[in-house]
């Protein structure tokens, strides 16, 4: 395989919409990290891809990966072989990476990779997956909030709130710091760099009882209502206005997505009552360092 000049997002196209909006958000400045994006070609044409992000160590914490749709399986294991090289698996993030693909080789490239990853991340360690959930073409209608609540951007005043969530719902041990200041790094690169809504009690605009944000890849995530406050639709007005901004910035072709935990069925039924559409064999995996699972009891 030979490097050749960067993709454009433009220049995507097939089923690999997740690798095209995250290109889109990184061209117009919605993604200001530090990312290494390089690109490969097959002599017969077949072009693959791969965009790294680069935590504040410099190391990878999160890879995108890109199959052109004519890439056989021959092709697809001598990427993987360059791709994740000693080189690189030496420069993964130390506590836990993800890998996120559009592939009908799915199975096939994740068994490569679980394999690779295994010199990095032990074998005892967890994986947590995810379904893919790709946005409808069209934008459902607002839905009035209800009396009481208001609907504006998440700011960065509530991020110790979304934290404080995120690292229950991931079992983290609190009192340990570390994990948390990466979870916060997140959030607030969340809030500062791209769209994200919450919403508020009237008269308590620091205070969200609902939010969504928008990571560096493009996908939605961090949606979630304060049980108190479920039952009154905030989850569903959240996830729309979300889209409206979206499609109004980045253009109707840009569809976003999510990824969904296997055992979050909520969401997933939200999703499917939404037009959102499930992928056949569109995923995410988050591996996890043992050293750095002994905090998350």
């Amino acid at each position: 395989m030979k490097n050749i000049v960067a993709l454009t997002s433009s220049m995507i196209t097939g089923n690999n919409s997740s690798f095209k909006l995250q290109l889109r958000l990184i061209e117009e400045h919605w993604s200001k990290g530090r990312f290494i994006k390089e690109f490969y070609s097959t002599e017969v044409g077949t072009v693959f891809g791969h965009i790294f992000t680069l935590d504040d160590e410099e190391f990878i914490s999160t890879i995108n990966l890109y199959f052109g749709d004519n890439a056989n399986t021959t092709e697809v294991c001598d990427y993987l072989e360059e791709t994740f090289c000693e080189r690189n698996l030496n420069r993964l993030c130390k506590n836990f990476v993800s890998v996120s693909l559009q592939s009908p080789h799915f199975d096939l490239i994740f068994g490569v990779i679980e394999t690779k990853l295994g010199k990095k991340y032990r074998e005892e360690n967890s994986i947590f997956e995810h379904k893919m959930f790709k946005a409808p073409l069209t934008v459902p209608e607002k839905i009035p909030v209800p009396q009481g609540y208001i609907l504006g951007p998440l700011q960065l005043s509530c991020v110790e709130s979304v934290v404080q969530q995120w690292a229950k719902d991931l079992e983290l041990n609190t009192s340990d710091e570390a994990p948390l200041n990466i979870l916060r790094s997140t959030v607030v690169s969340n809030i500062k760099e791209r769209p994200g809504f919450g919403v508020y009690k009237e008269g308590e605009p620091g205070l969200p009882v609902a939010w969504i944000t928008m990571y560096s890849g493009g996908e939605l995530g961090m949606l979630h209502v304060v049980k108190e406050h479920r039952r009154r639709k905030l989850a569903r007005i959240l996830l729309r206005e979300m889209l409206r901004v979206v499609r109004e910035a980045l253009g109707q072709e840009f569809r976003t997505h999510c990824f969904v935990k296997l055992h979050n069925t909520d969401c997933q039924k939200l999703l499917h009552s939404e037009g959102w559409i499930e992928q056949p064999y569109n995923n995410k995996r988050m591996y996890f360092h043992t050293d750095y699972l002994s905090k998350l009891n």
